[in-house]
């Protein structure tokens, strides 16, 4: 996995290595000749499916190949050439990478990370509207995670956000950080073999690993003191972790204060570069539901993503890290990611009844579902019946991929039961619409001995409202009583036949000191 330079003169070599340092998403891993490293495992390797690691490391080295012959003609490490010497370093072990055994890689303290190349961005939403929702893909084929990423097989996508570069380079100038300084990511990224070491530059340190645009915790603050040169400054900070300070730190945390915040606030802090590792956490991956079917779309992997704005006690409106990320990433560019588990999987059984209640882009499993359908079915397979519930405000600016769903009810494979609450001035939601759906549900859901499934995947608000139309077409058409009907739920639901997936948005509650 090692880029390879042919012969160059000294200048050159330098050169090389600051345009190498400069790429993103990637970290030197040497073997130190003389000084011996911490070795470990890597910290995060959370995807939930079982990866063979020599094929991941493989794929890994391919993968950072491939990046670098697609971008060497585009990297500009921005370098004087007075200031080539800082990187002397980084200069050694391209111009000795066989000694040195130099690697280059993407996030090594995410083990299973691997560099994706975006290959599709759509906005979905008009370009004037209150929400920006987006679709997204990146080509999976000839990667470890090919096979791992069908959104209709209980799979999702966890991607690694980087932050904004002008807002680091804004931070790195305000804290006098040199950007080529050469860092050590041990504390970060401890590698498994002996005697290897992570390096970076102070750059790449701010912009892919630490999350500098972060929620602080009074943890953060304990440790941040004692750098403080200033006396008064030194006790300012100390003083809010104090519980008699818990409503000005309350308030910080509601302005939506972040670590770049604090540390630029308070001028006096002296922090040695290699000290922020034990300052500020690491960026963490989000899981994003998968869109696509990857037998529908062989080598492809899809997203549908909203991009989180809320608004901070003082009226900033702020935004989240990796939707934002995401937002604004284009075809051609890379991102780090790997598959992960989640609930939402088809049934085994392709002749099963299916409902599904989309909110939002909580429709992501759910195209995945219907994709997966039509691959059964085109290669001669009988596929049950599906019905969609998706609900949203607007028709004109919220229906996601109208034309695939509307060509997919014409073929039969579906019926699509659409709620659009703001459409008309009586409001209509997705509980509304499950009710007028009550005898096809009591008789594939509710019946003894009935087959169907039902699946609800978006914001947890609407979530009660699913339970309580389910539970009175239950005691309409089956005639229980309430704990007959809860009784009912509750087995369907350990027999997998209810299932949800929902969560928090920000966008609707306005958790003012919420940073994700």
């Amino acid at each position: 996995a090692t880029p390879r330079f042919g012969i160059m003169d000294a200048a050159s070599l330098k050169k090389a290595a600051a345009a190498i340092s400069a790429a993103a998403a990637l970290a030197y891993v040497v073997r130190q000749l003389q000084q011996k490293s911490a070795s470990g495992s890597s910290t995060q390797a959370s995807s939930h499916q079982a990866v063979d690691q020599q094929k991941l490391k493989v794929a890994q080295a391919v993968a950072v190949e491939r990046y670098v012959a697609d971008t060497k003609g585009k990297l500009d490490a921005g370098v004087k050439d007075a200031d080539l010497d800082k990187i002397g370093d980084l200069f050694k072990y391209v111009a000795f990478k066989s000694e040195y055994k130099t690697q280059f890689m993407a996030r090594p303290d995410v083990g299973e990370g691997e560099l994706l190349k975006v290959t599709d961005w759509k906005l979905l939403t008009p370009k004037d509207y209150d929400r920006t929702c987006f679709h997204f893909e990146v080509d999976v084929a000839g990667t470890s995670i090919e096979h791992l990423v069908n959104g209709a097989d209980g799979k999702a996508l966890s991607v690694y956000a980087t932050n904004d570069p002008v807002k680091v380079r804004e931070f790195m100038m305000m804290m006098n950080i040199d950007p080529n300084a050469v860092v050590s990511c041990d504390e970060i990224a401890p590698q498994s073999e002996e005697n290897m070491v992570v390096l970076t530059t102070a750059e790449k340190l701010f912009t892919q690993y630490l999350d500098i645009f972060g929620k602080p915790t009074r943890e953060f603050l304990k440790k941040l003191f004692p750098f403080a040169t200033d006396i008064v400054e030194k006790v300012a900070i100390a003083e809010l972790t104090l519980d008699r300070k818990t409503e000005e730190f309350q308030d910080k945390q509601a302005r939506a204060c972040t670590f770049a915040d604090y540390l630029t606030e308070y001028k006096s802090l002296k922090i040695p570069l290699e000290k922020y590792t034990e300052l500020i956490p690491t960026v963490k991956q989000r899981v994003y539901s998968i869109c696509s079917s990857t037998d529908y779309r062989p080598g492809k992997c899809q997203l549908l993503v909203v991009r989180e704005d809320w608004q901070a006690k003082g009226g900033d409106t702020k935004f989240g890290l990796c939707s934002s990320f995401l937002t604004f990433i284009r075809p051609g560019s890379y991102c780090i990611g790997h598959s992960t588990h989640s609930v939402m999987k088809i049934p085994d059984d392709k002749t099963v009844p299916i409902f599904m209640a989309g909110l939002g882009t909580g429709l992501a499993p759910f195209r995945a579902y219907v994709e997966q359908r039509k691959f059964q079915k085109s290669q001669g397979h009988k596929v049950g019946p599906m019905t969609l519930f998706f609900g949203g405000r607007y028709s004109k600016s919220e229906y996601y991929y109208r034309d695939e769903f509307e060509a997919f009810e014409a073929e039969g494979l579906l019926k699509c039961c659409n709620a659009w609450s703001r459409d008309t001035a009586k409001k209509v939601y997705v509980q509304h619409k499950i009710l007028e759906e009550a005898d096809s549900i009591w008789e594939h859901l509710g019946r003894p001995n009935s087959k169907g499934y039902f699946f609800l995947c978006g914001s947890k608000q609407p979530e009660k409202d699913v339970f309580a139309a389910i539970m009175k077409i239950l005691q309409d058409k089956g005639g229980m009583n309430e704990t007959q009907a809860a009784a009912k739920m509750e087995s369907l639901k350990e027999a997998g036949r209810y299932v949800t997936e929902v969560y928090q948005m920000r966008a609707l509650h306005r958790l003012k000191s919420a940073f994700l």
